[in-house]
C-alpha cells in the first residue's frame, strides 16, 4: 500500500506550499491555493484529512499526459480534484501540483520543474493506485 503524505508548511496569503511524501520518504513539493475559511471556487485548497485515490480521464490534462490522472476523491465540497503539472496558483484550481524545487514565477510563488517531477510521482505510485485502497493524507504543520 502507497500512502502519500502532504505536509503543509509554508502558509502565503495565496497558495500553500508543503512537502510531499511516499510512504514516509520526501518525494517533491507541492503547491496549491491558499487555505481559506470561507470556500472560493478554484482558489481554495481541500480541507486536512485523508482521502482515497483513484484514477480519472481529465479533459484537459490527459490528452497532454496521454493517461488518466490521479484523482484525489470524496473531498467534502470539491470536485474532480487531481494531481497535475503546473507551477504557480494561476495552474490550479485546488488541484496539487509537483516541483521538486520551490521558486518564483512572474512575482508568483511556485514549484519548478513540474513535468519531469510529475512524470517520476506517477510512476512511482500510478501501480498501487490503480489496485486500490490508496489514500492522500494533507496536514499542516
Amino acid at each position: 500500500m502507497t500512502l502519500i503524505k502532504v505536509e503543509r508548511f509554508l502558509h502565503h496569503p495565496d497558495c500553500e506550499i508543503s512537502r510531499v511524501y511516499i510512504n514516509n520518504h520526501f518525494f517533491c513539493f507541492g503547491l496549491e491555493d491558499a487555505k481559506r475559511t470561507t470556500k472560493i471556487h478554484g482558489q481554495t485548497c481541500i480541507p486536512e484529512g485523508k482521502y482515497p485515490l483513484s484514477t480519472r480521464y481529465s479533459p484537459r490534462f490527459s490528452p497532454r499526459t496521454g493517461h488518466d490522472m490521479i484523482w484525489v476523491k470524496n473531498v467534502p465540497g470539491f470536485e474532480y480534484i487531481l494531481i497535475h503539472t503546473g507551477n504557480t496558483i494561476s495552474d490550479t484550481e485546488g488541484c496539487l501540483i509537483l516541483g521538486n524545487k520551490i521558486g518564483v514565477i512572474n512575482q508568483k510563488d511556485a514549484v519548478l520543474n513540474s513535468k519531469v517531477t510529475y512524470q517520476a510521482f506517477y510512476k512511482k505510485v500510478i501501480d498501487d493506485i490503480k489496485r486500490g485502497n490508496q489514500f492522500i493524507e494533507y496536514t499542516s504543520i
